[in-house]
Order: structure tokens, then sequence, then C-alpha cells
């Protein structure tokens, strides 16, 4: 068994060297077979190892008994160990959830508070936890997401023991003659958990042995096309942005339209992610597939204070009385790159001497004739005026049949009143050269006798 978890901490990449570890241990089978292999290989990997219990407050003196016994072994063992006490029946009672559910919050409550920022959290989950996780999943209802079961790594949780079955764990206690305590409840059916675990789980290895072995690698499978799934959604998630207001998102109706179903319910599931604290659900994604067929100035509230609308051509997120809109104003350098706070993104400027491919889609990147610009500020020998604003009273952008007044063009354009405010143009002095993803000024673009061109690239910054 030794092997099998080695294997699974190198290919996961779980623990560094000198890595501060949070194992969570009840004191049953897993959680004390789990702290006995780190802790056989800590000096060598100059790990620190902190243990943790959660007495929850439900099963009196055996819980205490649990809890005795497991200051004592890690105090033989020589580990750290930090106990947390909760009531869980009076949480779960305030929270309006089930017990079970409330014990989970509260342990990686308690974890996630000894490790920190830099630490990482052992967990003991095995093989048949994973499958159990997985028909409770589908007897509950849930999607792709659902059915990739516990990942080995999510975020600074590892599951060293995931590819190792309940009964290899059971058998490796026995052959180092480590004691492990048993805690009654989980014998106990009216828990979801254990009646899969005791009645479903048996049935099925009756019609294949190595039932839990083939949905655990079903969950693994399933788990790397959700990973691509969400690489393309992210995709699709920036190229349907568009400029919002501070602490909103702003998406392009039609192309949610246009998109497949799966790819529209995942960019509406990031989308909400940006304001949602939980967990977003399904009903909440149907509905805001609904608002997407209603027309302009229809929308909705959904809890935690989000609301969506329809509003000319796009879909509006925010929360509660999102920030009122700030105009802002950067000066461009020739070469670089400047973040705009107001708007989340990121402007950056490139002198080349010949006009290249590296033009990405959506309206984001142009190359304008470097020496127009100069002429234009009389023979200057830098790009000075050259900025990334909001717009200005008077605006106007010069096109092939005349200029144009920028209010104009937004209203030509559809474009939302509150996008209107924060809508990013570049300009020279009081001379519009862009309105990225709508128009560019005639005056100032590359032509067959350019010779020095000024690539911008505008670009969403995911990160802030």
């Amino acid at each position: 068994m030794r092997k099998k978890v080695q294997t699974m901490l190198k290919e996961n990449h779980m623990f560094p060297k000198g890595a501060e570890i949070v194992v969570g241990i009840s004191g049953g089978a897993d959680s004390v077979a789990l702290l006995h292999i780190l802790n056989g290989w800590r000096e060598r990997e100059g790990w620190m190892l902190t243990a943790v219990h959660v007495h929850h407050g439900l099963r009196g003196a055996a819980a205490d008994g649990d809890q005795a016994f497991v200051e004592r072994l890690c105090a033989d063992w020589g580990v750290p160990c930090k106990v947390y006490h909760y009531d869980v029946a009076a949480e779960a009672k305030k929270r309006g959830m089930g017990e079970e559910e409330t014990g989970r919050l509260l342990r990686y409550a308690a974890f996630r508070e000894t490790a920190g920022e830099r630490g990482y959290i052992a967990v003991a989950h095995h093989r048949n936890d994973q499958a159990e996780t997985l028909l409770m999943r589908l007897c509950r209802g849930t999607g792709l997401h659902g059915l990739t079961g516990m990942r080995p790594v999510r975020g600074n949780i590892c599951r060293p023991l995931l590819a190792c079955s309940r009964a290899e764990i059971e058998r490796y206690c026995l052959a180092e003659a480590l004691l492990f305590r048993e805690d009654e409840s989980n014998r106990e059916v009216k828990y979801t958990r254990n009646k899969l675990r005791h009645e479903v789980l048996p049935l099925m290895e009756e019609i294949n042995p190595r039932a839990s072995v083939h949905i655990a690698r079903t969950a693994a499978l399933l788990a790397d096309d959700e990973e691509y799934l969400e690489q393309q959604a992210a995709a699709l998630f920036a190229a349907l942005e568009r400029p919002a207001r501070k602490g909103a998102v702003s998406l392009e109706r039609e192309g949610l339209l246009r998109a497949h179903p799966a790819m529209r319910r995942r960019v509406l599931r990031l989308a909400m992610g940006r304001f949602a604290s939980a967990d977003v659900s399904h009903v909440q994604i149907a509905a805001l597939e609904g608002l997407l067929q209603k027309p302009t100035g229809k929308s909705r509230r959904f809890l935690q204070g989000i609301r969506a609308e329809n509003s000319y051509g796009m879909l509006l997120l925010s929360r509660g009385a999102a920030e009122q809109a700030s105009s802002f104003c950067y000066t461009l350098p020739q070469e670089g790159a400047i973040f705009i706070p107001e708007i989340g993104v990121t402007v950056s400027t490139c002198l080349r001497v010949e006009k290249n491919g590296e033009i990405c889609g959506g309206g984001c990147t142009n190359v304008f004739d470097y020496d127009k610009i100069l002429e234009k500020v009389s023979g200057c020998t830098e790009t000075e005026g050259l900025s990334c604003r909001t717009r200005r009273a008077g605006d106007s952008i010069r096109l092939k049949n005349g200029r144009k007044k920028i209010k104009d063009l937004w209203i030509d354009e559809k474009i939302p009143r509150e996008q209107r405010e924060v809508w990013p143009l570049v300009a020279l002095g009081e001379e519009i050269l862009w309105a990225p993803g709508l128009r560019s000024s005639v005056s100032f673009l590359a032509d067959g006798q350019t010779t020095r061109f000024l690539q911008i690239r505008i670009r969403r910054d995911t990160e802030t």
C-alpha cells in the first residue's frame, strides 16, 4: 500500500519537501493509516506534521474516547495534535442543514484554520469513499462536475489514499499492528453514506466484485473531460465578456444563445461564480437561460443579492448595490502595459517595424500607423497624449463617411447605458483613435505606406 500512496504523491505533486501538512484524524483505520505512512516519511522529506481531530459533540462518551485515543497516539508518534470541539447538532439546526453535511463543513473549517495560507491538508478518503460519493451525487442529481467525484488534489487539500481500497487499508493496519477506533455511528443506515456503504455497494459488488474500482476509474476519466470543458468554457467566457462597471459582469447575449447548451451553462456558471459564495444550482442556471430568451429590460433576482438583466444585447450580472461607474484616464506608454482597475483590463502597446499576425479576436487588438500619430502631436518624438480613457462630452471618431459622435455610435450599436460609462477609448489628446470592439479612426490606420506600426492590445485581466 505504501507504493500506491507514494505513486499518488508523486503523480499529483502533493507535498513538496519541507511542507507543513495538517492531517485530519478521526481515530478510524483510514486516518490512522494515513498518519502512520506520512509520519514514516516525515524526517526524510522534512515535513512538519500536525494532526487535527474534530469532536462533533454527538456521541457522548464514545466521542470523548476517540479524542483521548487520538491524543495518546499522536503523543506516542511525536506528532503535535490539535483538537476542535463543535456542537454539530446545534449548528446544523441553526444552518438548516443535516448533521452529516454540517459536520463535514466544520471539519474542513478546522483543517483550513490550522493549515493557514501556506499549509497543506491531508485527508484519508479512499477508493470506496469515492464510489460512495458518486452514488450519493447520482441519487441527489448532478451534472458532469459532480460525477468527477473527489480529486486527488483540490487546492491545498490532498487525498493520498484515494487509490487504495478500504480492505487494503485494514490489512495495512493489521500488518503494522496499528490500533484504531470503530465509530459505531458508521453502521447506522439512517445516514445516506452509510446506507450506500452497507446496503447498495454490496449489492453492486454481487453483480461485479470490482464495482467500486470501476466507479472510481470512471470518476477519473470524467475528471479529465471536465477539466478540458472548463478550459473551453473559460475561453468562451473571455470572448463574450464586455466592459462593465466595477462589481458587474457583462456578457454578449447573442454569443451565449449561439453557444452549445453545455458551453452556455458553463459560462453562466462562471459568471454567477463571480458573485455567489456557494455552489450555483442547476435551477439558477436554468433561470438565467430563460432570461436570455426574454426582451431587453427584463431582469431576475437570485439569492445572495445577485441580479441579472437583459440590456441591449448584453446579459448584465451584479450583486447588491454595485459601485457607481467611475471615469478614468491613463497615459499609454510607447512600449509597455498598464492595468486599469476600474474595469479590470490591461492595455499594452508595442512598436513594430512590420505588421505581424499576432492579432487576437474579439476586437481586442488593433494596429495604427505610428508616424501618423507623431504628425498629430506636431513633431514630438514620443506618443505624447496617447491615452486610454472614458468618454468626454463631444467626443467623436473619424469614419470613412465622416465624423460620428461616440454617443451616437453607442446608440447605433445598442451598447447598454451603464456600459457606455466605462467603455475604454484609445485617444490622442481629444482625437479618438479607437473604440475597442466597435470602430477605428481612419485617420491613423496602417496602410500600404506604413513603415512603423503601433500595436495596441486590450485584454481582460481574469485574476482581478
